[in-house]
């Protein structure tokens, strides 16, 4: 298993409870056929209601994470 860091104010998926919410958010839109930065976009927000106190780019960084788990290698 791969241990790479997640960088600080990052949140880690399996601590989060809108994970499986912003993920679903992005799968949806891909689904509908909006392109990756479109529905990488409405994953941000949704993660930015449940998490409003993040800064933006703790968000952006947070959900990016979540989005290329399964890809990092």
């Amino acid at each position: 298993m791969c241990e790479i860091r997640i960088e600080d104010g990052v949140r880690a998926a399996q601590s989060c409870k809108c994970y499986q919410a912003v993920m679903r958010a992005y799968s949806a839109m891909i689904g509908a056929g909006q392109p990756p930065n479109i529905a990488q976009d409405v994953a941000i927000t949704v993660y930015s209601y449940h998490h409003p106190q993040d800064t933006k780019a703790n968000q952006s960084l947070t959900v990016e994470r979540w989005l290329n788990e399964g890809h990092l290698h």
